[in-house]
């Protein structure tokens, strides 16, 4: 997949309909096409992938959200193996003293 820099032309309405769970992509309509963006590292500053017909477009989204949620749920596991091992470690400290 390949993010470009998003320049909106001037005059030009865009319409986001659609927001990943936390912000990280939406889903766009632009002058007949359909794009994705996602901000960049700049405030007010996007980038985009995918932009063409809804059908494609779509594909390129589906992914994008099942690849976002398999991250989160990989953020979510190894937050609570960090969380089980600290508790462990506290529940030693106490036996010994």
């Amino acid at each position: 997949m390949r993010w470009e820099p998003y320049q909106r032309p001037p005059k030009d309405c865009i319409r986001i309909t659609e927001t990943s769970c936390c912000a990280a992509y939406e889903w766009a309509a632009q002058g007949g096409h359909f794009l994705i963006l996602r901000p960049t590292y700049e405030p007010g500053r996007y980038e985009e992938t995918a932009r063409g017909r809804s059908r494609q477009a779509r594909e390129v989204w589906a992914a994008l959200l099942a690849a976002h949620d398999l991250r989160h749920q990989n953020e979510e596991a190894a937050r609570a193996a960090t969380e089980r091992k600290e508790r462990t470690r506290g529940s030693r400290g106490k036996r010994a003293a």
